[in-house]
């Protein structure tokens, strides 16, 4: 095979998402960011019931809005990966 022209520099998954801010009240600038797993964070949001609800997050660099995406459009060994650690409190 012969490389026509050299791609980016990726190392492990990656996806090209745009800034939303979907599940943080939206208001995103629509930047199209190639959101890679080091980006990737947990938020979570607890109900006036005590039901806890976790998501997987990115934060757009360019106007800092949060945006959440499907846990089924990461794989799971990535899932598994974001340690509580990383679970920051929900900004709704």
């Amino acid at each position: 095979m012969k490389i026509l022209e050299k791609g980016r520099a990726q190392t492990g998954w990656a996806k090209e998402l745009y800034c939303t801010g979907e599940g943080n009240g939206d208001g995103g600038c629509c930047a199209l960011l190639l959101v890679e797993q080091r980006d990737l964070f947990q938020t979570a949001h607890t109900d006036y019931g005590g039901d806890r609800e976790v998501f997987t997050t990115y934060r757009c660099p360019e106007c800092r809005v949060l945006t959440d995406i499907p846990n089924s459009g990461v794989p799971g060994e990535i899932l598994r990966s974001l340690s509580p650690e990383k679970t920051q409190k929900s900004e709704l």
